[in-house]
């Protein structure tokens, strides 16, 4: 007969978390380039093309500030408020060279991320691809990341949003082996638990869930008539590494994760190395 301790795991056990289905509403977009001109354009054009699956069929006003419209990071912040769109779109290292190197994605993303709580979609620099290969993308691979999937349902949706009709949700969750590495060094000191047993069992458990959720979005995004599919990638690691081979697989054409952490004072750690290093990957920082 279960204890009271084990009959409250047990309960606790069976309480999943699910996904609730409900797709962005997007009504404006702001782009903000520091283009003129023709290469303003063809900008536009690519962009409008891999942003089709968000935007079709509904009425989206695109509202574009190009180079002679903002100065600086506070410029920028305050075409946010002038246009208040529900989503941002621009490149890496706007206004910047450093597009020439893989370090940063820029101050001007650093701020719009930091300080305002919308989505940003961010392509690849036009100068650094002048060809825009991105813009043939079908959009039928996308993939969302966050190391804390389970109840995530703003990232799976927008992500769900992004996916051509026919196409692939990849949702990702990768359990940090160090992070639990670390913990189970310091059960193993403590003589009333059974340290096999936790690490057995914690494991099996952490990973459990963000399976469970996972399902239960493919479950619910059937119910709703949303032709994607929905693949799983559940598994333990940490490595930039571990998210590019997902990635470079199955062929992505979007990588969506959270920009911050849960406590919004910092850039999200792996999402980000991995956005920094994907240079020809498009994003869409949440």
């Amino acid at each position: 007969m279960l204890n009271v301790d084990e009959f409250e795991s047990v309960f606790r056990a069976a309480a999943k978390e699910r996904f609730r289905f409900a797709p962005p509403e997007v009504a404006t977009l702001l782009v903000v380039t520091d283009l003129e001109g023709e290469d303003e354009e063809v900008f536009l054009d690519a962009t409008r093309l891999l942003l089709e699956p968000l935007v079709e069929g509904r009425d989206v006003a695109w509202e574009v500030r190009g180079a002679g419209a903002w100065e600086g990071v506070e410029g920028v912040l305050g075409l946010v408020d002038e246009v208040r769109p529900d989503l941002v779109v621009t490149y890496r290292n706007l206004r910047s060279d450093a597009w020439k190197y893989s370090y940063s994605l820029g101050v001007y993303l650093n701020a719009l991320t930091r300080a305002t709580p919308l989505p940003v979609f961010v392509t690849p620099h036009p100068r650094a691809f002048p060809a825009l290969g991105w813009k043939e993308s079908r959009t039928d691979s996308v993939m969302v990341i966050n190391d804390a999937l389970t109840g995530d349902d703003a990232l799976v949706n927008w992500g769900c949003a992004l996916t051509r009709s026919g196409g692939t949700l990849h949702l990702t969750h990768v359990e940090h082996d160090e992070i639990f590495a670390r913990y189970i060094a310091a059960i193993a000191k403590v003589p009333e638990i059974d340290t096999e047993t936790a690490r057995e069992r914690l494991m099996e458990q952490l990973l459990r869930e963000p399976k469970d959720y996972i399902e239960s979005a493919a479950a619910a995004l059937a119910e709703a008539g949303v032709r994607v599919d929905v693949a799983s990638h559940v598994f333990r690691g940490h490595r930039v590494s571990d998210y590019r081979l997902i990635a470079e697989q199955h062929d992505v054409d979007v990588l969506v994760f959270p920009s911050l952490e849960e406590d919004r004072l910092a850039l999200h750690g792996i999402a980000y190395s991995l956005a920094v290093e994907l240079v020809t990957t498009p994003l869409l920082m949440i």
